[in-house]
């Protein structure tokens, strides 16, 4: 029996065969190296399940622990040192050896350490640096040192993750793999840690029947080659991937080096297509109305790292079960075993930078620095449909009047687009948008069934407000985007509540009241025809913030099928 924590490959959608988890327990210590405690990874110090639970900030953080390398790894490739996240900055050593460094706190990073490891008795360090300061992409990590609001307790250090990995003796650092729904073929771009030439064999494969295969060299570091599918015609439901038949094309990638070892990397994605179009969002050619619900990604025992693999499963099953086809993940980068889980499971998701605070050059390149490595990790996921660089105008509070905030969401919209053009942008989502977003998204917790004469004319919300601020920022306008209710619901209730629990315009007594107040605003976004999608806040309860449908040990607030009675209701 295995007893290490999330003991899963940490990345389903990279697989290599041969690796070696290094969770579990960790010598810790707080600001020097006396390693005085000892700390259960990947949970982060202030959580439960690290075994230390300690909720000050501490700014320096140190990690030791001792491994050898298990037997039978090939002489001839080489060995990686990867870490899932670190928060925020990490400085690794291996055998008193200094490795380096990564900065940035939702994203992965790994080290060659061929030549510094040791079959047996290896000494690894970790340095962590974490701090209140508010110009870094926090997401919903409280900076006070309180809670307060809707930001929760922060965290700091390993909080994904720890592996070795073996690779081949020129290697695969990443796969891209770009859809095309409509002529029925994929991009397949493979770049190579070294500037060497080296021969790359691709197997497309569906349910195990092999597809299509192609061969072609990579040279300095870089190779690219076409798949082309066969077209099914009225069964291309069987091919295309969406949240009702979630198909995954498996994908092998081979690179065979004139001397050494090969690299072999399992991978996959879905062929499929997402994109705006005459007020409408289209997947796969066809208008689908999003029925999303926001989802923060704590856990109350573990925090933002998922306590298990099952945990992770379960949200998505619960999110299904409750009506949805989709969830905004909000203001995190999920660990990458969630959105492998909505690949399969067929659960739409809006992947979304967390937020800075405060707006500087600081800012602007942390900001920029982990939207990209957060879109280079996950473009291959076909679950992701949307991306959002901006929440609320948090961090770039003069947006609506001030050119310089404006041009940082037009330099993040452009950046997405640059990256990845498959995926439509909600430049500021909520509010004071940039004319260059893809759809409009409006937050609207004051929309209950008392108030949706306010959307009669829809045009003049469009043209000023919805709420209490101003859909678009001065000098910008709409321009026909498709119209989504991306916030909203937010209703407060809990059973024998805590009285200083938060949440939207005042609280409910009980369930009936709860769905009263539900049902007929979803129902009007539902039937209005005004909108493409709404998504309702939110998931489950979050310490202070009590508006879950679930409370926060996943247990629903209602039956599961009166929700779905309400958020899965058949549109007219």
């Amino acid at each position: 029996m295995n007893l290490l924590p999330r003991s899963e490959f940490p990345r389903p959608d990279f697989v290599r065969q041969r690796w070696q988890c290094l969770n579990g327990d960790w010598q810790f210590s707080f600001a020097e190296p006396t390693f005085d405690r000892k700390i259960t990874v990947p949970y982060c110090y202030q959580s439960a399940l690290s075994g230390i639970a300690e909720k000050s900030d501490h700014p320096c953080v140190w990690y030791r622990r001792n491994f050898d390398v298990d037997a039978g790894w090939s002489a001839d490739g080489r060995l990686l040192l990867k870490f899932g996240a670190v928060d925020t900055r990490a400085d690794v050593w291996l055998n008193g050896q200094y490795l380096g460094c990564h900065v940035g706190g939702y994203t992965p990073f790994s080290f060659d350490i061929t030549k510094d490891v040791k079959p047996q008795h290896n000494e690894l360090v970790v340095k962590a640096q974490d701090s209140v300061a508010a110009d870094k992409p926090r997401g919903k990590q409280t900076w006070r040192g309180e809670l307060f609001g809707c930001w929760y307790t922060p965290i700091s250090g390993i909080w994904q993750s720890v592996w070795l990995e073996q690779v081949g003796s020129i290697y695969a650092e990443r796969i891209k793999l770009t859809p095309n729904a409509d002529r029925l073929t994929a991009l397949c771009e493979v770049f190579v840690a070294e500037e060497a030439t080296v021969r790359a064999e691709v197997t497309a494969c569906l349910r195990g029947e092999e597809l299509c295969q192609q061969t072609f060299l990579c040279e300095n570091g870089y190779g690219k080659t076409c798949l082309a599918f066969p077209d099914m015609d009225v069964l291309r439901h069987q091919l295309l991937w969406s949240p009702e038949n979630p198909n995954l094309i498996d994908v092998r990638v081979v690179l065979t080096p004139t001397t050494g070892a090969a690299d072999i990397v399992d991978t996959y994605f879905g062929l499929r297509s997402i994109e705006c179009r005459n007020g409408q969002v289209l997947l796969n050619g066809e208008p689908y109305y999003q029925r999303l619900v926001l989802d923060q990604g704590y856990w109350p025992d573990s925090l933002l790292t998922p306590p298990t693999d099952d945990a992770i499963r379960q949200d998505l099953e619960l999110t299904k079960a409750m009506g949805f086809n989709g969830a905004r993940k909000h203001q995190k980068i999920e660990d990458p075993r969630y959105y492998y889980w909505a690949d399969r499971l067929g659960v739409l998701v809006w992947g979304e930078l967390p937020s800075a605070y405060l707006f500087n050059d600081k800012a602007i390149e942390s900001s920029s620095q982990t939207l990209h490595e957060f879109v280079q990790r996950d473009f291959n996921h076909p679950c992701i449909v949307m991306w959002v660089p901006v929440n609320e105008s948090w961090g770039v509070r003069d947006v609506l009047n001030d050119a310089q905030q404006q041009n940082y969401c037009r330099m993040l919209t452009y950046q997405l687009k640059a990256l990845d053009p498959t995926r439509p942008v909600s430049s500021n989502d909520g509010w004071e948008q940039v004319s260059e977003t893809d759809i409009c998204a409006i937050h609207d917790y004051g929309l209950m069934p008392e108030t949706l004469e306010s959307y009669t004319n829809l045009t003049q919300v469009l043209h000023t407000m919805a709420e209490h601020r101003l859909l678009f920022a001065k000098g910008n306008a709409y321009g026909e985007q498709p119209i989504l209710l991306t916030e909203y619901g937010g209703i407060a209730f809990v059973q024998d509540g805590d009285e200083n629990s938060w949440g939207y315009y005042g609280r409910v007594a009980n369930a009936e009241e709860f769905l009263a107040r539900l049902s007929p605003t979803t129902n009007f976004l539902l039937q209005s025809r005004q909108f493409a999608g709404f998504c309702y806040t939110q998931l489950t309860d979050v310490m202070q913030e009590v508006n879950g449908l679930l409370y926060e040990d996943r247990s629903p607030k209602l039956p599961l099928t009166a929700l779905a009675a309400v958020f899965g209701k058949r549109r007219r």
